[in-house]
């Protein structure tokens, strides 16, 4: 799954993509992922959805959405997700302790 938003783009967005080349598009899939949240299918075979940054509960919209897909994956615990990459680029820092998930290299204490 990847999560971005990125400042610099015209119309800012909040986005998330997955990607589910792992399974049969079938009207089921689609009604499946729509429950979860999933706004559409891409060309590529990644479910994503685009929220507006001027939306106010776009922020929790996508946590949800991160949730619930987690959830229907089986994951139970917070230690069964681990990041492969969690970064601000060269703009600042992205704090996000809320998130529970181990990273992965570690890079070190994080306050």
């Amino acid at each position: 799954m990847i999560v971005s938003y990125q400042p610099s783009q015209t119309d800012r967005e909040f986005c998330a993509f997955i990607d589910d080349r792992g399974h049969e598009q079938t009207p089921e899939r689609a009604a499946h992922m729509r429950a979860r949240a999933w706004q559409d299918l891409d060309d590529t075979g990644s479910w994503y959805t685009r929220l507006p940054e001027t939306d106010p509960t776009a922020p929790a919209t996508l946590a949800r959405l991160i949730v619930t897909d987690l959830r229907a994956r089986g994951t139970v615990f917070s230690h069964q997700v681990t990041a492969w990459d969690i970064s601000a680029g060269d703009h600042g820092k992205l704090w996000v302790p809320g998130l529970g998930g181990d990273v992965h290299p570690r890079r070190g204490e994080h306050f």
